[in-house]
């Protein structure tokens, strides 16, 4: 089966692979008779890391306006977030809002995938991290830049656990699984097909902080404080009259946002510890 990748940039096409234009934004009929045929002949296995409420659309619009491109399709793996999970009885509007749109993109993805017929898989990670070339998360990776430029950073205590995992790590899951249906395994489980995953390893806020520093010399300048909660809570109240989310944000900081299944667990392999990219040398350009 040849692999294509479509995306709006041009992207890197490993060995054997081709690259083809495609914005999921654009639900013209000229555009989708493009896409239409843009796609392989044959079987076909959607695995999609973009924003779930552009792919599920974008789904439904092709499925509708050009249903000949659909007809092989056999399987779909897509990527949503962890957040329709840790975010669902946020108090602040904007993560409301994530978690509503994060909610009707699945609903509305799995829905065309069953009226297709075809088995569908969402994923729901947490705290992705990683780099390619210049190209790197803006989860691990905003903390990196905080702790650069910070002397002292206060923290609650304790702080809560976190289960971070890794770009490559994710897109090995989303191919395992992507098998796993093509081989007739029902994708109705608990969570009604949506999969929420996570790195190897759980530890806290903290030793994740510590293990960034640990892998980047200008972080380990700041000062982890840890500090009483409350008192951390205290310092960080007048942070809800500029921005309730990122007040929301510090809070999350003594949450446990873990407990997910691990990559290792879903690929079946010994576990590996967090490590986080060494110090990078080129732009933040991807959030994920």
């Amino acid at each position: 089966m040849p692999l294509q990748l479509l995306s709006r940039q041009p992207l890197p096409a490993p060995p054997l692979a081709s690259w083809h234009h495609c914005d999921l934004t654009d639900l013209r009929p000229a555009a989708l008779e493009q896409v239409a045929i843009t796609l392989p002949p044959g079987p076909q296995v959607w695995i999609g890391f973009a924003h779930l409420w552009q792919l599920a659309p974008f789904l439904e619009a092709l499925s509708l306006q050009q249903p000949q491109a659909l007809q092989t399709l056999r399987a779909v793996v897509a990527c949503s977030s962890s957040s329709v999970i840790t975010k669902r009885f946020a108090a602040n509007r904007v993560d409301r809002e994530l978690v509503a749109r994060l909610g009707a993109a699945q609903d509305l993805l799995l829905k065309r995938c069953r009226q297709l017929a075809v088995p569908c898989r969402i994923l729901a990670p947490t705290l992705i991290h990683g780099r390619l070339g210049e190209v790197s998360d803006r989860n691990l990776e905003q903390l990196r830049s905080l702790l650069r430029r910070l002397p002292l950073l206060p923290l609650p205590t304790p702080t809560g656990l976190r289960q971070p995992i890794a770009a490559n790590e994710l897109a090995a899951v989303a191919l395992d699984q992507a098998r796993r249906l093509l081989t007739g395994e029902k994708e109705d489980g608990p969570g009604g097909g949506l999969l929420p995953l996570g790195g190897d390893e759980t530890i806290t806020y903290l030793e994740m902080l510590r293990r960034l520093q640990a892998s980047d010399p200008a972080a380990r300048r700041c000062r982890l404080l840890p500090v009483p909660t409350r008192l951390f809570q205290a310092l960080a109240a007048p942070l809800l009259l500029l921005s309730p989310k990122h007040f929301e944000a510090v809070l999350r900081i003594s949450a446990d946002l873990a407990g997910f299944c691990s990559a290792a667990e879903l690929l079946e392999r010994p576990p590996r510890l967090f490590q986080p990219c060494p110090a990078p040398g080129g732009r933040l350009a991807v959030d994920v």
